[in-house]
């Protein structure tokens, strides 16, 4: 019998993590197309700054996302913490940017809602 463990997420951390994964690629994709092509958000409606800004702050959330969902896939506690951490703060980003994109910026705030009920109830 081997005494070895292995690092295995419980199923809704693994649930999370691809959730975190799809609304990281979602918020890739929404930067980009924010810094590429304006034309399809409303830049007036936005709260603060610029859309070139947004588009900046949505890459690096969904790197971090990204990075986020992988420690996740692996089990580990702390990138647990810093998903629903991340999530939370996807949230408060798409919030404040609803102006620009309403509709891509609620599914958003669902998918990240999703991902921080499942890292909090199956905490282990």
């Amino acid at each position: 019998m081997s005494t070895t463990t292995s690092s295995r997420a419980p199923s809704g951390w693994v649930f999370a993590a691809i959730i975190i994964l799809v609304g990281g690629s979602l918020n890739l994709i929404w930067g980009i197309s924010a810094l590429s092509n304006k034309e399809f958000f409303r830049e007036g409606s936005l709260l603060f700054e610029s859309l070139q800004t947004w588009g900046w702050v949505y890459l690096v959330v969904g790197a971090i996302q990204l990075v986020v969902a992988f420690m996740i896939w692996q089990g580990h506690g702390w990138g647990a913490a810093l998903g629903m951490f991340g999530s939370f703060l996807a949230i408060m980003v798409n919030f404040l940017s609803i102006g620009a994109y309403p509709i891509w910026s609620c599914i958003l705030i669902a998918l990240n809602f999703v991902v921080l009920y499942q890292l909090a109830t199956n905490w282990e």
